[in-house]
């Protein structure tokens, strides 16, 4: 089976899922502008990230499998970037529709949150200096480092900013993440299964999951799941939250 096969049976069938569940609910055609907008954010932000990924080989795809790459990424990857976030997106706003609101929170981009984010910015960049050469000799843990290190700060800051937003909203990032995550991750045992894409395992710690699913893969999906369910609550008009 190649790649888009692979979209072909799982992701575009499970967007058209969300998508048809967002049009059900009839929530706002308004909110399409900021998830096309989050979608490129998404593509800029994973972009150098994935590249990076492929370059040290830490997962590969078969070239047998693929229609052409973009430097080492390919086409069929940065796909599956854009629908994984409409996936969430469109259910994550399914939710919303579901159980709308009386009071809407705003971001809070007061100075002092501005303050502590530059300072959580210069931690982070520190701390990915001060850790280079303890990295270096802990190769197993590259893809879980490459991970939570790109990720974990993006959703700190967007509780900084957003915590009364994301905090009203809890049971609908919760859905929206194990659903889209859940689903995927099971695919992705399929997926590996057949061949479409692997990994190096002296990159990863050697915890499989179903005996042949990194760990480390499956936190990926809840984890950019997670991300995009609050990007699309932060982003979205104050009216559709």
């Amino acid at each position: 089976m190649t790649y888009r096969g692979f979209h072909y049976r799982v992701t575009l069938p499970l967007l058209a899922l969300c998508g048809g569940l967002w049009t059900l609910v009839g929530a706002a055609v308004s909110v399409v502008v900021p998830v096309v907008a989050l979608c490129g954010v998404v593509v800029v932000f994973t972009f150098p990230w994935d590249n990076w990924a492929v370059h040290k080989r830490l997962w590969d795809f078969p070239e047998d499998r693929l229609l052409f790459r973009i430097d080492r990424l390919p086409i069929e990857e940065i796909a599956f970037f854009v629908l994984q976030t409409l996936q969430v997106a469109f259910l994550t706003m399914s939710l919303c529709a579901l159980r709308p609101l009386d009071r809407v929170a705003d971001v809070d981009f007061s100075q002092s949150n501005l303050m502590v984010m530059g300072l959580s910015i210069a931690v982070w960049l520190t701390t990915g200096v001060l850790t280079k050469q303890w990295r270096a000799n802990r190769r197993h843990l590259r893809y879980a480092w490459h991970l939570f290190y790109w990720f974990l700060p993006v959703i700190v800051l967007q509780w900084m900013f957003g915590y009364n937003i994301l905090i009203a909203r809890i049971p609908e990032i919760t859905i929206a993440t194990i659903a889209i995550g859940g689903i995927l991750s099971i695919a992705d045992i399929w997926a590996v299964r057949k061949g479409i894409w692997f990994f190096d395992s002296s990159q990863i710690t050697g915890v499989y999951v179903a005996g042949i699913l990194p760990w480390e893969e499956v936190a990926f999906f809840f984890t950019t799941s997670l991300l995009v369910a609050q990007s699309i609550l932060v982003l979205a008009p104050a009216s559709l939250r």
